[in-house]
């Protein structure tokens, strides 16, 4: 199943070894570079939109990555096993299992090297069909200005649009 992930802002300088990490436990289609400048803040808000998170955690999550002067983050497109389904409690929902063991992986791999680390602001991916479109869109809104493997991940993105309306 696709996956968008995201490398936050507070983990650019570990980005290459996110990625070869990624490699082996996910299949990475492409990655890309965006700069988000001034438009950090309103960028992290949209990605968030389509969860069920409380706006207070979303506050508290851009608090501590905009001590870091660095508005940089790293796009990946990527696949993942979806076949084992489990219920996670803490969430309330079914997940896939690959998906969640390997962002926990990541996740704490990393965070130590975080500076004013709080939960998940090292690494995003999406969780659901309706999570990646909304990703995508929020996306599509900044990337224009961003060519580097553009045209690949909206081929690939188009593609599962294609196949949700066909």
């Amino acid at each position: 199943m696709l996956s968008i992930g995201i490398i936050w802002n507070t983990a650019q300088s570990m980005k290459e070894d996110i990625i070869n990490d990624m490699n082996g436990k996910v299949n990475v289609i492409c990655s890309f570079d965006m700069d988000l400048e001034d438009k950090y803040i309103e960028f992290v808000n949209s990605i968030y939109s389509s969860e069920n998170m409380e706006q207070y955690k979303i506050d508290n999550k851009i608090s501590h990555m905009i001590l870091d002067p660095n508005t940089n983050v790293t796009v990946v497109l990527f696949d993942f096993n979806p076949n084992v389904i489990e219920y996670h409690p803490f969430k309330k929902k079914n997940v896939y299992k690959e998906l969640e063991d390997f962002k926990k992986y990541i996740r704490d791999k990393y965070k130590e090297y975080v500076d004013n680390y709080t939960f998940d602001i090292v690494f995003h991916a999406t969780d659901s069909l309706e999570e990646l479109q909304n990703c995508y869109n929020v996306l599509s809104r900044y990337i224009e200005d961003h060519a580097c493997e553009q045209t690949t991940f909206k081929k690939r993105i188009l593609s599962i649009e294609d196949r949700k309306n066909g």
